[in-house]
């Protein structure tokens, strides 16, 4: 036993030591670049983040209750001519307890220039697409950093082409993309995860180029007096991968990552109508099983200065619809409402509150989570987020068999239930 905990040690240790290096000669890279270049002005920001994790129960596989964290994330934008800049995003995070949380990765490093009428950018990109709050069925761009967050809201870096170009009747965004990011997930000592490790290392592709496929997507967006629209067709290696259980020694069942190729056509829109906005996302997927319909749709209403007081409030109703229903494996949204209310308190301090419910009709599996954050003074913030996850029946501990089951998919996250504080310095 003391040897095989002292070869794990030894290879998370090892890809560690890859990631800092990766990361270095990354950072090596934008410095020659920039004194390569005409550097105008340089702008930077840094924060630097200690996050906190408390769990209501240990979990299934004897995972700890608490975890802690510290992070750190740059912002570095170089302007290298009177229309051109070079960015520079990098992030890190070392983590008490899961070895696959303690990754780095490179979020944003391109090179843009901008014309009267046009944008080119060249690099690792974020890109985000979505109108509605608790589920983003339209974002396809970027591969989740399902490590950071369960809320899936994390990015990881994607390498890219990108052309902006702007015409009076639309704005038209067309991508080239290599250099795939396949999906983070939890490890064997980490929380919010999956019953089952993930060996990412044995991940498979259905492009014969694996992950040096090249995707392709294109999106027409337009704003019409009081609605914005887009829409887009994406085609290449689908972010969301087949998870395929395998046995392995010892009678222990792990899931293999596997990456097929889809084209996805997607709608988002948003009208505002005074105080009531109107919200939808919908897709249609094809080459990830039978072609399928899915949409979220929703409304916000918000009320401004509350009993008279400065404080603005949004309620927020949100329906979600799968067509594949039991059979959609990469959400847990296929026939599920949710309610939200949005403050703000329009201080000094910047203090804003997001608690939401999401349950599903059929299950009545239920979501509920609270979402908060202030600014302490010019320099600090803190924000406070947690989640209870209820209505399933818990799995039965020493039958991982039965953890496979397509109804009451939510029931591995039944003792997941957590409170997170992270407080961030800003400089």
């Amino acid at each position: 036993m003391k040897n095989r905990k002292r070869a794990i040690f030894s290879r998370s240790c090892d890809s560690h030591l890859l990631w800092v290096r990766r990361l270095f000669g990354v950072c090596l890279f934008v410095l020659f670049t920039s004194c390569a270049l005409q550097v105008l002005a340089v702008e930077t920001d840094f924060e630097l983040s200690l996050e906190s994790r408390l769990f209501a129960h240990d979990g299934y596989a004897g995972q700890d209750n608490q975890s802690q964290s510290l992070s750190a994330r740059g912002e570095f934008v170089v302007e290298t001519g009177e229309h051109s800049q070079l960015v520079f995003a990098p992030f890190v995070r070392v983590d008490s307890e899961d070895d696959k949380r303690t990754h780095a990765d490179v979020r944003e490093l391109f090179w843009s220039a901008l014309g009267d009428r046009w944008e080119f950018s060249l690099g690792v990109k974020q890109v985000f697409w979505g109108v509605t709050e608790f589920n983003h069925l339209v974002d396809v761009i970027n591969q989740t950093d399902l490590v950071e967050n369960v809320d899936g809201e994390d990015k990881l870096g994607q390498p890219m082409a990108q052309l902006t170009m702007v015409r009076d009747w639309g704005t038209i965004d067309l991508f080239a993309m290599s250099g795939f990011r396949e999906r983070t997930f939890p490890g064997r000592d980490g929380r919010l995860g999956l019953p089952f490790v993930v060996d990412s290392d044995a991940a498979r592709y259905e492009a014969g180029s694996e992950s040096a496929h090249v995707d392709f997507a294109a999106r027409w967006s337009q704003q019409f007096d009081a609605l914005d629209i887009g829409i887009y067709h994406f085609s290449g290696t689908g972010r969301a991968p087949n998870l395929i259980p395998e046995m392995r020694g010892g009678n222990r069942v792990e899931l293999v990552p596997e990456y097929v190729l889809i084209d996805q056509t997607g709608l988002d829109a948003q009208y505002q109508a005074g105080k009531w906005a109107f919200k939808l996302e919908s897709i249609h997927r094809s080459g990830q099983g039978d072609r399928f319909l899915a949409a979220t749709a929703g409304t916000e209403y918000t009320m401004v200065g509350v009993m008279g007081s400065q404080m603005d409030l949004g309620l927020v109703a949100e329906y979600f619809y799968d067509e594949r229903d039991e059979l959609a494996f990469d959400t847990l949204f296929e026939h599920d409402y949710a309610v939200g209310l949005r403050l703000g308190f329009n201080d000094a301090s910047d203090t804003q509150a997001l608690i939401g419910v999401i349950r599903d009709q059929e299950t009545a599996e239920t979501v509920v989570s609270v979402e908060a954050s202030r600014q302490l003074g010019d320099n600090f913030s803190i924000a406070v987020e947690g989640r209870i996850f209820t209505g399933s029946a818990e799995l039965e501990t020493g039958s991982p068999a039965t953890w496979l089951a397509e109804e009451e998919r939510a029931a591995y996250l039944e003792k997941e239930d957590y409170l997170q504080v992270e407080v961030k310095w800003l400089f």
